[in-house]
């Protein structure tokens, strides 16, 4: 990606009363991966948001390049190649509507677009955020400046750690991320796996 056209924007959560059509609350009675948002802390809901948005805008060519956590900001660009693969779901059609979507398990397949496993990657760290800070980490950002890899950039230990994840030309699908990337953190493994402070090939 040589040369990006970016959009940023920023998110806020609204206020409970708010609801009016084409607001952050368009949806709310259901999310991605069969969660309702209620009872779901403020930066799930984000991530999740943001997950949705890519879902509907990647297959146009407006791809997610970064999330911040901190500051609920995100930036869309748009490549300078448009991807012309065709996704590939354990289950299809997969629908671009939330409420729809919620039911169905739509993980992304190996040789599916790079797009695809990143919006599953977003959706599935929101879902298990909580069993990251069970386990001690804390997600502070997402970056995906290329289609081929993403960055997560979380903290534990009292340390900031750089999680490589391959998106471009996968072996296997991203399974369970929040709860394998716990789980090593926990365990001690991140020490044996990293590169400095980059952990290769995470997922």
């Amino acid at each position: 990606m040589s040369e990006t056209e970016h959009f940023a924007a920023s998110y806020s959560p609204l206020p409970s009363t708010a609801g009016v059509a084409g607001s952050a609350d368009e949806g709310k009675e259901g999310v991605e991966g069969g969660e309702g948002e209620e009872g779901v802390g403020t930066d799930a809901r984000f991530l999740l948001r943001v997950a949705s948005l890519a879902f509907r805008l990647s297959p146009d060519g407006i791809e997610l390049q970064q999330v911040d956590l901190a500051g609920h900001r995100f930036t869309f660009g748009t490549p300078d190649r448009p991807e012309d693969r065709l996704p590939f779901y354990t289950v299809g059609p997969v629908s671009d509507d939330d409420v729809t979507r919620a039911d169905c398990d739509f993980l992304p397949l190996a040789p599916s677009p790079p797009w695809t496993h990143l919006v599953w990657l977003v959706q599935q760290l929101a879902i298990q955020l909580d069993f990251l800070s069970d386990h001690g980490v804390r997600l502070a950002e997402i970056n995906a400046p290329s289609r081929s890899w993403a960055d997560l950039m979380v903290e534990h230990g009292g340390a900031r750690w750089r999680v490589r994840v391959p998106l471009d030309r996968r072996r296997e699908p991203i399974e369970n991320p929040g709860m394998v990337l716990g789980e090593m953190f926990a365990e001690g493994r991140h020490h044996e796996l990293a590169e400095g402070h980059l952990i290769p090939d995470a997922l």
